[in-house]
């Protein structure tokens, strides 16, 4: 398969967490850091991560590695990670914080994925991050996961439960 030849392993865990790197991954990009931090720590709890490249929509690389977004709403985006499965989205935001930032880093993220991992440092409480993320829902905002990343660490901060 042409897919994982373009992913090359980057570090690989005792209990079978793995991060891969795409070749295409810009990684003069401000974000790059923090998104493989991110993908370290999600390798660490025995995840496979991949870094997902930036690609055009018509190309042949695009339907390799975004082919289960094709029909959905997020079709045409390219989601910063991929983990097992499943698309996510890192959204960080230039200093200093606002918590307008933080609209727009949800708003921004649930565009491209419905997993979103924003960038936390130097913002806002765990009790106000929990309160917007679920007044964003009441408003028509979908989300599956969102994750807070601070100080090097992610954290949980909502998950869709089943049935919802």
């Amino acid at each position: 398969m042409v897919e994982t030849e373009k992913f090359k392993l980057h570090k690989k865990y005792k209990n079978g967490g793995q991060v891969l790197i795409h070749s295409l991954v810009d990684k003069k990009k401000s974000d790059y850091k923090a998104i493989l931090n991110i993908a370290r720590q999600f390798a660490k709890n025995g995840r496979i991560v991949k870094l997902t490249p930036v690609a055009h929509f018509k190309s042949e690389e695009y339907r390799q590695i975004y082919g289960a977004l094709d029909e959905t709403k997020y079709e045409r985006k390219c989601p910063d990670l991929q983990i097992d499965n499943f698309f996510y989205e890192y959204e960080g935001f230039m200093p200093p914080f606002r918590l307008r930032k933080l609209f727009r880093m949800l708003s921004h993220g649930g565009k491209q994925a419905s997993r979103i991992v924003i960038n936390n440092n130097r913002g806002a409480s765990e009790t106000y991050l929990r309160r917007y993320i679920n007044s964003q829902i009441r408003q028509g905002a979908y989300f599956d996961e969102v994750w807070a990343y601070e100080k090097g660490k992610v954290r949980l901060l909502f998950k869709k439960q089943q049935g919802d």
